[in-house]
């Protein structure tokens, strides 16, 4: 979600956890260098063969450490026999900060979920990814099609620029224009005035200027500001709300390596997918048919009342849609069938 406002922004012109303390989390130091912090939840006998993985948007946003309530929903996928993994990405939440922050790429975080399938030991993994999360787990899927059981993708971020009309991934919405008013403000400060140019910037001395534990801390800052944008109704966003643990470089610097990135240009067929979007989602309608083209077997629920954080605002029809789909149910909403865009929805925080 971040990354592409960020470069967006740019073409236009060790932080504490004390909110919501994980449980049980632990490390896996994999053979890509990562030190990866995990938490499973154990599936629920009879267990069957493919654990699902949660990846988590930003980039540089976290899973480990997450809501009460959210850890009710994780638990209860693995009652439905179905081993849980969520964890966070390299350079976010509790996993380590590279040293060097021009080794957050896409590959670098394919290459990680890749190592973590071969040391849980699975055949093959069942990914749901939000947001950026889609888009990791689209580029998993095209790297190792024979790898992924299925996926479930909600609000996906973009796959490229294909299809995107002036290359810019957003509608005119209240979270693109908080974004830019945000970040202008803080690029206009002489100490952060190279950072809106990272593309020009010398980065590892930007990174030694500005250290994970400074930036990370203006990353939590801009995402805490931005919750009430990424739902239809931000009465519906958990009571006390914070955020601690979003990871600055490892945002910046994958976004500005998934502009340079070729397209995925082959159709992924026999892969089950799932893809759920909302009216209130930021992202365009473009963005959801890049996934339509490139898995053109996969189903799309469209939920008019439901932003960026469909999670948020539509607790109930995502979990229910995330169970159906995982037990090959039947899915608690007609299919979107159609390619043309629905009408957008206003989210409550954009009105005056």
């Amino acid at each position: 979600m971040v990354a592409y406002i960020l470069l967006y922004l740019m073409t236009q012109s060790a932080s504490a956890f004390a909110h919501y303390p994980p449980v049980g989390f632990d490390y896996w130091n994999l053979p890509t260098g990562s030190r990866i912090a995990y938490v499973r939840y154990p599936a629920a006998p009879p267990a069957k063969l493919s654990p699902v993985v949660f990846l988590h948007g930003g980039p540089g946003a976290y899973l480990v450490n997450h809501l009460p309530v959210v850890d009710q929903f994780y638990r209860s996928i693995a009652t439905l026999g179905l081993d849980v993994y969520i964890y966070d990405q390299v350079g976010s939440g509790h996993s380590e900060r590279l040293t060097d922050p021009r080794q957050y790429t896409v590959d670098r975080h394919v290459r990680d979920l890749e190592a973590i399938r071969q040391r849980i030991g699975a055949d093959r993994l069942i990914l749901v990814g939000d947001s950026w999360g889609a888009t990791l787990g689209a580029n998993y899927i095209a790297a190792h099609p024979d790898r992924c059981a299925k996926a479930i993708f909600s609000s996906p971020g973009a796959l490229d620029s294909t299809g995107i009309p002036g290359g810019s991934y957003y509608e005119d919405a209240p979270m693109a224009k908080s974004a830019e008013e945000w970040f202008a403000g803080l690029y206009s400060q002489p100490r952060y005035r190279k950072l809106g140019d990272i593309l020009a910037a010398d980065v590892p001395s930007e990174y030694r200027l500005h250290p994970d534990v400074e930036m990370d801390s203006q990353l939590d800052a801009f995402v805490q500001r931005s919750l009430p944008f990424l739902v239809c109704d931000p009465a519906r966003l958990p009571a006390g709300e914070s955020v601690h643990g979003m990871g600055w470089w490892a945002n910046l610097m994958t976004g500005v390596d998934f502009a340079r990135r070729k397209q995925i240009s082959r159709k992924i067929t026999k892969i089950p997918i799932l893809i759920l979007r909302g009216g209130c989602d930021y992202m365009r309608w473009e963005v959801v048919l890049q996934y339509r083209v490139r898995f053109p077997e996969s189903i799309l629920l469209y939920v008019p009342d439901a932003g960026h954080a469909f999670g948020y605002d539509q607790p109930q029809l995502y979990a229910s849609a995330v169970r159906a789909f995982l037990l090959n149910q039947s899915l608690p909403i007609c299919p979107y069938d159609d390619t043309a865009a629905p009408p957008r929805v206003t989210p409550r925080a954009g009105l005056k």
